[in-house]
């Protein structure tokens, strides 16, 4: 049980937002809406003849556009803040440890840890993408840790064994994993020497809010971190997974947006016309970017986005596109572990501090496979 002394509260510099939504009685105008057309259907299906009254067409006429308003607003709704169901494929790793942190607005979550080697006390959280989950992502976390790094991770809210959520957002996924961070010490044992973040995909663009916004004790440890496939824009994101006839209503979609966005969260402080890099967040410290160069999912925009505002100023950075290998994380690429590898050696005996050493150009690959 999570004592009430164990609750994440984030001062104003964090990565997210933490304020709870607001609680009311009363409806809101969609639900308020919604539930007089529908009481008109009900009236309609039992008595027809209602039809047949000036009054009551007049009033059902009126309704169409009312109607076709709503059904946008819910499509909107829930492709936006509702989590999609998907068959969940937990962590098979026996060695794992369970791990109870208070996540934003204080609910109890699940996190896992994967302990490294005696002597090492650097640690890697892993952020899994968008309706995946920690054990869609397992593999990446044992060759890690096969490294003798600690990792911790964990089902983020809305997918895996956390359940489908309705108010869903990226702000609360942030203060998730800046929650679960926050907490690290006191649960592990132990405080890391160092901190690396990898996400994938939509955890990568998590991973950006955090690394340039870090807080806490670990601001001062986070040595890196690794984006694969990362989301950039959350705008593109979205575009993507609307219906191509509402991509042509884009400012009717941006205010419903914004307006749940205010509702969910008081303290707001990412709109969704800036939930994209650079205004999102671009870390100013050493990074490894790897890209699918089949990314089923997002294709390379996101790439190219992050790619354009990512500056690689040393050795220490770089960004590689892999031909051929996918987006989802269950497929795994021998290029793939060969370049984190080498990077987090590297990382790991420079000391995680950025180096102008050789190549102060930094690079970017392109790998056959």
């Amino acid at each position: 049980m999570i004592s009430a002394e164990e609750s994440f509260v984030q001062d104003s510099n964090g990565a997210a937002a933490y304020a709870r939504s607001p609680k009311s009685w009363v409806p809101s105008i969609p639900t308020t809406l919604t539930i007089f057309f529908a009481i008109e259907v009900g009236l309609i299906a039992i008595s027809p003849d209602l039809l047949n009254l000036p009054l009551f067409l007049l009033l059902v006429g009126a309704s169409i556009p009312v109607i076709a308003w709503l059904f946008v607003y819910w499509k909107i709704y829930l492709t936006v803040f509702t989590t999609p169901t998907r068959e969940f494929v937990d962590i098979s790793d026996e060695r794992w440890s369970e791990l109870d942190f208070a996540g934003w607005g204080g609910e109890h979550l699940k996190a896992f840890w994967l302990p490294g080697s005696d002597s090492s006390r650097d640690l890697v959280m892993y952020l899994h993408g968008y309706s995946s989950s920690l054990g869609r992502g397992e593999s990446r976390c044992q060759h890690i840790n096969s490294l003798g790094f600690h990792v911790i991770g964990f089902d983020q809210r809305g997918f895996g064994r956390q359940g489908r959520r309705y108010d869903w957002t990226l702000l609360k996924a942030v203060a998730d994993a800046e929650a679960l961070l926050e907490a690290a010490p006191r649960k592990l044992g132990f405080e890391p020497s160092r901190v690396f973040i990898y996400g994938h995909s939509m955890g990568g663009f998590i991973t950006l809010r955090l690394s340039s916004h870090p807080s806490s004790w670990w601001s001062s440890k986070l040595a890196g971190v690794i984006l694969e496939s990362p989301v950039s824009s959350f705008p593109m994101l979205i575009d993507s997974k609307l219906p191509g006839r509402m991509v042509m209503a884009k400012p009717w979609v941006r205010h419903v947006l914004r307006r749940e966005h205010e509702r969910i969260h008081p303290d707001l402080n990412v709109r969704y016309a800036n939930s994209e890099v650079p205004f999102w967040g671009v870390p100013e410290l050493p990074f490894l970017v790897i890209q699918a160069g089949e990314d089923e999912t997002l294709g390379l925009d996101h790439y190219v986005l992050l790619s354009e505002h990512l500056e690689i100023t040393d050795s220490n950075s770089s960004m590689h596109l892999i031909e051929r290998m996918p987006h989802t994380s269950e497929v795994d690429f021998a290029e793939r572990k060969e370049i984190v590898e080498s990077w987090l050696e590297r990382m790991s005996n420079l000391g995680g501090k950025n180096s102008s050493e050789s190549n102060p150009g930094g690079r970017i690959e392109i790998a056959s496979v």
